[in-house]
């Protein structure tokens, strides 16, 4: 895909220093995350972003310093603010590639079962391996599996290789370890002699095995999650919503009380229904 005029502005400015500059995990990270920009061009925009995001909030900080009459103290905490920001802008920026592609390896993984059991038919049917990658690379619901697979059939169709070589590249930037381990025991099955057909019967057996047993643990977990829930988001708040006044009849000066209420309605509760989304939604990532 080619570059955006930004893009492009920032690998004219730092192109030549960022080539030199890139390293082996970086490319590969782009690569596992399937980022259509060279590595040298995303690391010239993570620069110029950098950069940009030092200017700003150094031009914050300035503003702050001259037009909000502050103590010496606070000019000191405010000092931080650019660093910080500049800090975090970069670092974003560069784990940015790891962190999708650990994403698209779970979605690989949630998908693998289902396509195993595809790719397992059509072996059953006298399918060519670079027909069933051809064929599962037009399948949308098999998500990321459908690029993996496109992959595969690009370096057939395309760059010219043989159907083991492009298994073995595809073995190197993939981001799921199960779909590597599949891949890995294609070739070795065919180095060795034997027949794929029986290989992808066992392995979509497997996997489907072990998803059961994911979905199985999954479901128990959130049967835990949901009596936690009741017991401190719904019987437990509703008891210190009920405690408190009482506590403020009893002494007969609530201002404390009071205090702890707003604090606990506004502050306490959204905050355990929110540590309770995260922890669910993490959950439910990793199936």
């Amino acid at each position: 895909m080619p570059l955006n005029n930004y893009q492009k502005m920032c690998y004219r400015r730092f192109g030549a220093i960022a080539e030199n500059a890139v390293t082996d995990r970086l490319k590969a990270s782009l690569e596992k995350a399937h980022f259509e920009m060279r590595a040298g061009a995303y690391l010239s925009c993570v620069w110029v972003n950098t950069i940009l995001a030092a200017v700003v909030s150094t031009a914050i900080y300035v503003n702050l310093i001259f037009f909000i009459r502050i103590d010496f103290g606070l000019i000191l905490l405010f000092g931080l603010i650019p660093i910080i920001c500049t800090a975090l802008v970069y670092f974003y920026h560069m784990h940015m590639p790891a962190r999708r592609a650990k994403a698209r390896g779970k979605k690989i993984d949630m998908h693998l079962p289902y396509a195993l059991n595809f790719i397992s038919a059509m072996s059953s049917a006298g399918i060519t391996p670079t027909e069933i990658f051809r064929s599962l690379s037009k399948q949308d619901i098999y998500g990321e599996i459908k690029e993996e697979a496109l992959w595969v059939y690009r370096d057939v169709s395309i760059m010219g290789k043989d159907i083991i070589s492009a298994i073995k590249a595809n073995i190197e930037r993939t981001p799921s370890l199960k779909f590597k381990e599949f891949l890995q025991g294609a070739v070795v099955t065919v180095q060795s002699g034997g027949a794929l057909k029986p290989y992808f019967m066992m392995k979509a057996e497997q996997y489907m095995r072990e998803n059961r047993l994911t979905q199985k643990q999954m479901i128990e977990s959130l049967g835990i999650m949901a009596e936690c829930y009741v017991t401190a988001a719904v019987a437990g708040i509703l008891l210190i919503i009920v405690i408190i006044p009482l506590m403020m009849i009893i002494s007969g000066s609530g201002t404390d009380q009071l205090m702890i209420m707003y604090i606990f309605s506004f502050i306490v509760i959204p905050l355990i229904h929110i540590a309770f989304a995260v922890v669910l939604s993490s959950m439910s990532a990793r199936v």
